[in-house]
């Protein structure tokens, strides 16, 4: 990812949509939410990468354990995510990503292309440089 986001994203050829896709129950919905009250401190990414360090077990003590770990002003984060202010977001970007006929994750869409699975850099270069060429 972070080589498609410095070559493409970065440079402005692409633009880069996430969609929070919580679809192993309610600890990976806690995940999503924490991970945008993390994105308040900017610090979305981080978070995101460290929720798959241990995803199997996110308690609202873990999650604030990480939001230490990565210097967030943990009263805020604590606040955030008691609010289920962003409840409703997650739900749903889970909900138009299912109308979509995503089933599982990782999933890509790049102007409607389809793409299952963690993929190597190649196959989304290849996909991109071919929708480039057709709005040039």
């Amino acid at each position: 990812m972070s080589r498609l986001r410095e070559e493409y994203v970065d440079t402005g050829k692409v633009r880069f949509i996430y969609k929070q896709y919580a679809i192993l129950g309610p600890e990976s919905v806690r995940g999503s939410e924490a991970a945008e009250c993390a994105a308040e401190q900017d610090s979305f990414w981080l978070f995101h990468d460290a929720l798959f360090t241990d995803m199997y077990s996110l308690t609202d003590d873990k999650l604030i354990e990480f939001a230490e770990q990565l210097e967030l002003d943990t009263e805020a984060f604590s606040s955030c995510l008691a609010s289920g202010r962003y409840s409703d977001l997650i739900a749903q970007d889970r909900a138009s990503i299912q109308e979509l006929g995503v089933r599982g994750t990782p999933a890509f869409l790049i102007n409607g292309i389809y793409i299952s699975g963690a993929q190597p850099y190649e196959v989304f270069q290849e996909i991109i440089e071919e929708q480039l060429q057709t709005i040039n």
